[in-house]
């Protein structure tokens, strides 16, 4: 291979790389908004949630998020998104006993569960639904 099509090969890829990098920032980027919706527990099912802003952070994805009863006062956290089966999923500690891993599965939906710790180092899940209420945090 000559020189000149050794250097264009390279210019494709970097410009391909650039194309798809772009195109998950995007998805990503859709996540900010604020969401709404239920978790399958009896008491207070209720959430919200606010994706207020993401960044890539050293390969990272970092998300500033607000998350809590809806109707209550809810806690800043940080949140990390990383792809799961090709979509975004939101990953958070909502406590020392709660985590909450949430997959974008349209523009206006996330999906997921609320995992609670039963004390003996197990998981118990609930399925956790969010709609998007609005596309400002």
């Amino acid at each position: 291979m000559s020189l000149r099509a050794r250097a264009i090969a390279v210019g494709v890829s970097i410009l391909l790389m650039l194309g798809v990098g772009h195109a998950q920032d995007e998805t990503i980027q859709k996540m900010v908004g604020s969401w709404q919706g239920k978790v399958d527990v009896r008491d207070e099912p209720e959430r919200t949630l606010v994706i207020k802003s993401v960044a890539l952070e050293g390969g990272q994805w970092i998300a500033n998020i607000d998350y809590g009863t809806t109707g209550k006062s809810v806690n800043a956290l940080q949140a990390r998104i990383e792809r799961q089966g090709g979509a975004p999923t939101l990953m958070f500690a909502s406590s020392t006993t709660n985590k909450v891993e949430l997959q974008l599965i349209s523009e206006r939906e996330l999906r997921g569960l609320l995992k609670v710790s039963d004390g003996t180092g197990s998981w118990v899940a609930r399925k956790m639904t969010l709609q998007k209420t609005s596309d400002k945090p």
